[in-house]
């Protein structure tokens, strides 16, 4: 190696270090000043961990397991401050997931998607008509749910256009990033907050999806997921046994 050669490893060196330093230094402020929010981010990832076990003989498990570590990617990247990233892929754990569980009942479109030959297309997810909350879709896998089918639709829609304004350059979000690896506590609580409803909004995805057709033993994996996280939902309470006049709005 020549001398200049070795001076610009060294000074590479001394630049990624210094990143490091900043890293490091951002984990420590937030997770010291967000300990309830990301144990509660946490909490949801484990029982989506528990659905993910719930579908391992399924097709689409693979997909839904690569997502899954998008989301540890995700967490990372807004533990140390790389907020843009972390909405990025916080938005492609949303779109595979979701979209591998709306493909799951369209095996051909499946099939061309996993082969590189069909894109995900998210106008198509969130269809009023044909989509994962559409009433025929409902009808067919839980009718339980027809009647919150815009409610919990429009917290899918939130949750991805919320993603999508901090990669697109959204003027209001792109004012708010930092220009340099510096802890900022608003974008931190909302990409926790953000997090939070991908989360939730994932596993109600599942439930619609999934649940009716999971064996016994199956359901038993991810019934304290639903208890702790829909049992406000009739229909969730409707699917478990559990008594409707305890639903709260």
């Amino acid at each position: 190696m020549s001398q200049r050669s070795a001076e610009n490893a060294s000074s590479v060196e001394k630049i990624m270090l210094k990143l490091h330093k900043s890293c490091l230094d951002h984990i420590e402020q937030a997770t010291g000043s967000n300990e309830l929010e990301v144990n509660q981010v946490l909490h949801l990832e484990a029982d989506l961990a528990a659905w993910l076990e719930a579908l391992d003989s399924k097709p689409e498990a693979q997909q839904f397991q690569s997502a899954h570590r998008d989301f540890g990617l995700a967490f990372y990247a807004a533990m140390t401050g790389l907020y843009r990233q972390a909405f990025s892929t916080l938005r492609s754990f949303l779109e595979v997931t979701v979209g591998a569980t709306y493909l799951s009942s369209h095996e051909f479109k499946r099939r061309q998607w996993v082969s590189g030959k069909h894109d995900i297309s998210w106008k198509a997810i969130t269809s009023t008509e044909s989509g994962l909350y559409s009433t025929p879709f409902l009808e067919e896998f839980c009718p339980e749910a027809v009647d919150e089918q815009e409610e919990m639709l429009e917290k899918l829609k939130r949750t991805y256009r919320r993603c999508s304004e901090y990669i697109h350059g959204n003027v209001s979000t792109s004012q708010m990033l930092p220009t340099e690896i510096s802890y900022r506590e608003d974008i931190t609580k909302e990409w926790l907050s953000v997090a939070d409803s991908a989360l939730n909004a994932t596993m109600h995805c599942f439930i619609v999806r999934y649940y009716k057709d999971l064996s016994r033993s199956s359901k038993g994996i991810v019934e304290g997921s639903l208890e702790d996280h829909f049992s406000h939902l009739v229909s969730v309470r409707k699917l478990l046994g559990l008594p409707l006049e305890e639903t709260r709005s």
